[in-house]
């Protein structure tokens, strides 16, 4: 398990205590929540640049609505 602290200003601490107890949880819980959404948000981002970042380089696949239809529901529109 990892460990970190950092510092808060008064203001933004009341804030992180009045979402942490209108969500039912503890500081502790609501921050550790918090904070890995936001680094699951980073990685989904991170993932999104690439594919933008392949498609400008030429080697991603664009899909016109009626092909990915097809790629998701096969042949049976």
């Amino acid at each position: 398990m990892m460990s970190i602290t950092f510092d808060i200003d008064a203001l933004d601490a009341k804030l992180i205590q009045q979402q942490a107890a209108s969500s039912n949880m503890d500081v502790s819980d609501f921050a550790r929540e918090a904070t890995m959404k936001a680094a699951r948000n980073a990685a989904y981002l991170a993932k999104i640049d690439r594919g933008i970042k392949q498609m400008h380089e030429g080697s991603g696949t664009i899909f016109t609505d009626e092909e990915l239809r097809k790629l998701i529901y096969g042949d049976n529109l």
